[in-house]
């Protein structure tokens, strides 16, 4: 069993990979409306390379951040999590997208690797002073959980 780490790039190398999870994941159809209003309401996400490293820029949305589950096996991006401080208090995930293996349905599904990305994002967020909650924008009434108080 391969191990997860989450990190807030990927290598160049990967670029097949991660153009692969955010564009062409055959798990896109199962939330397609909320991507076209995401896209709509945000901008299109592209992937841009920063040197060695790859991430992910939003047109609408300067400050966007990202986030990357590796497979530390393989190096590949089996999941991201695009998000932006919308104001003092919220952060909003505008993008997710895992890979079908670990999609509901998939052979590692078990693993739950959507609800660790968000987590994860979650745990981030909670070091950025003002940051109360942290809103996913896919699915129905833009689910929202708290991010609690930052640490100081």
């Amino acid at each position: 069993m391969s191990k997860i780490e989450f990190k807030s790039h990927v290598p160049v190398a990967q670029k097949p990979a991660l153009e692969a999870l955010l564009f062409f994941n055959s798990c896109q159809e199962r939330v397609s409306a909320c991507i076209a209003d995401a896209i709509e309401k945000f901008g299109a996400p592209e992937i841009v390379a920063d040197r060695d490293r790859l991430r992910i820029h939003v047109q609408g949305l300067p400050d966007v951040q990202s986030l990357f589950a590796i497979d530390n096996d393989s190096g590949r991006p089996v999941g991201v999590a695009v998000y932006a401080r919308q104001d003092i208090e919220h952060v909003t995930v505008v993008h997710i997208g895992i890979t079908a293996e670990y999609a509901s349905g998939g052979p590692r599904s078990s693993d739950q690797l959507l609800l660790k990305l968000l987590r994860e994002v979650r745990r981030s967020t909670r070091r950025v002073k003002g940051v109360r909650r942290l809103e996913l924008f896919y699915g129905s009434g833009r689910a929202a959980a708290p991010a609690a108080k930052a640490v100081m």
